[in-house]
């Protein structure tokens, strides 16, 4: 069954995190900048060309804006990029896919997101800051590397006609930490007593979490699904990457 592609302004996203992955972990090269309409294609098979052509134009804008600005002469230094970090309760494990960790001059640690933005002003950026997510990420941070986070810099590629890219730093958050594990432990219990009930923090852009499934009917047959879909796509992301590296 073909896949329905994601809205554009998404693709880009994903997009642009794939090259910024890529330029941290060395790995990107100037054939895959030249190519990036194969590339995109590639991702987004049920594009038409014009889309394919849009999609990769304006990441490539994007990202060569971000590299001119921070590629010679960048003040963060990234120390590891899109990583999975985990914690194991006695009923649950917490997940999270962190965009990376960088440390400034001063060596203090940081969670960096990468946002594309078509606008940026007050209201977006109070948006950023704090929430469920972001502090549980915080938590699994510092329990799997032992070492307090400082905050979040949001990486801001912002996709105006000329592109242009900022840096906003939030200060960790502790008591929101500590609202968010006294959060997920309650949504476990409703979840054992069968009164779960989506929010709208299971929807983003029109699209429902991919966990919400799971989150929603966790019995062996749909986690027994669920996860067997989890793992077709790791390892044909895995066969995608060997193909390129051949």
């Amino acid at each position: 069954m073909p896949v329905e592609p994601k809205a554009i302004p998404l693709q880009v996203g994903d997009i642009v995190h794939k090259l910024l992955h890529m330029w941290y972990t060395n790995t990107l090269t100037a054939d895959k900048i030249e190519h990036l309409d194969t590339f995109v294609q590639e991702l987004y098979s049920t594009n038409s060309d014009e889309q394919t052509l849009a999609v990769a134009v304006e990441a490539a804008n994007l990202f060569m804006g971000y590299y001119n600005k921070f590629g010679k002469a960048d003040p963060l230094h990234f120390i590891s990029s899109e990583i999975h970090v985990q914690k194991e309760f006695d009923n649950y494990v917490l997940l999270a896919k962190v965009d990376a960790l960088a440390r400034p001059s001063d060596g203090r640690l940081w969670r960096v997101e990468h946002k594309t933005t078509a606008r940026l002003d007050s209201a977006y950026l109070s948006g950023l800051k704090g929430g469920l997510q972001g502090a549980i990420y915080d938590y699994l941070i510092e329990t799997v590397m032992n070492e307090k986070v400082s905050g979040t810099i949001y990486n801001l590629l912002v996709k105006t006609k000329v592109p242009d890219y900022h840096r906003a730093y939030s200060a960790i958050n502790r008591p929101a930490i500590a609202r968010a594990l006294e959060t997920v432990d309650g949504v476990y219990r409703d979840i054992c007593r069968g009164d779960f009930y989506p929010s709208s923090l299971c929807f983003t852009f029109n699209r429902e979490c991919d966990y919400r499934l799971l989150c929603n009917q966790d019995t062996p047959s749909v986690r027994e699904k669920f996860y067997k879909q989890k793992e077709e796509a790791k390892n044909g992301e895995t066969n995608s990457k060997e193909g390129e590296s051949s």
